[in-house]
């Protein structure tokens, strides 16, 4: 071969979509930004710490998924009502249960209260329940024994209260409208299934830091109340749901 004579080539192979004259352009962009080829090493050799650093930014976002984890079981325990007021075992207890009696008088309420039955002419009771978990009631039976045999119902009025209901006494607040005995018993004194009053359309709950409570007021001349039972029914799977919905509470079937 001469030495220092040019030799003609008519055309060399390139790899992968670019023709000569495209790698021509690219270098002659490069040549005219002075620095680039070094700042493209530069990325390069950073290339390791990047990784390093995107691999414990993944660890402490698992971490601090942990630890949201970790305050959510302890948000669902400590400020749920139902956990607060009542043990796991008790929450388990009443898990299966659907009927909630309102049959404990309420003493010492003064003016036209009893204390107790019977209840005589112009004279009112109020029944409540004892302390327990919430429930969300779907309806109701009432029955009322009038002395002597009575059955003029429609001179009883019902009314329930929520207590205490975001007020500062022990009335509560009211609950749907105040209603006949008639409303709940036929002539012949067989009970009739009504649905319990409900809040802006939706099922209304008795939370587990409130109780229910039920007046019963005699309206009827001459005669005296005897007994009344009032069945409230519910569907506990249903208050669970929502409650779980607001602060995570477990349905039933699992903890409480």
């Amino acid at each position: 071969m001469d030495s220092g004579n040019i030799v003609k080539v008519d055309g060399m192979p390139t790899q992968g979509l670019y023709d000569q004259e495209q790698i021509l352009a690219l270098l002659q962009r490069l040549a005219r930004s002075p620095g680039v080829i070094e700042r493209m090493i530069r990325c390069v050799e950073m290339m390791p710490d990047i990784e390093r650093s995107v691999s414990s930014f993944e660890d402490r976002c698992r971490t601090t998924a942990n630890r949201c984890d970790a305050l959510e079981a302890l948000c669902r325990n400590y400020l749920c009502p139902g956990n607060v007021n009542f043990s796991q075992r008790t929450m388990d207890e009443f898990s299966g249960r659907s009927q909630v009696k309102l049959n404990e008088p309420v003493a010492d309420l003064g003016g036209d209260y009893v204390n107790n039955f019977p209840v005589p002419p112009g004279k009112r009771i109020r029944l409540t329940h004892q302390a327990r978990p919430g429930f969300t009631p779907s309806h109701l039976r009432i029955d009322l024994n009038i002395a002597g045999g009575g059955n003029n119902y429609s001179d009883f009025t019902v009314q329930f209260f929520l207590v205490p209901g975001g007020v500062n006494s022990r009335q509560g607040l009211e609950i749907g409208n105040e209603s006949d005995g008639n409303i709940f018993l036929n002539k012949d004194g067989t009970q009739l299934r009504v649905g319990f009053p409900e809040y802006r359309g939706n099922p209304l709950d008795i939370g587990s830091m409130e109780r229910l409570a039920v007046e019963i007021t005699n309206n009827a001349p001459g005669q005296n109340l005897d007994t009344a039972h009032v069945n409230v029914f519910y569907d506990n799977s249903r208050f669970y749901e929502l409650c779980k919905a607001r602060c995570g509470c477990e349905v039933p079937g699992s903890a409480v």
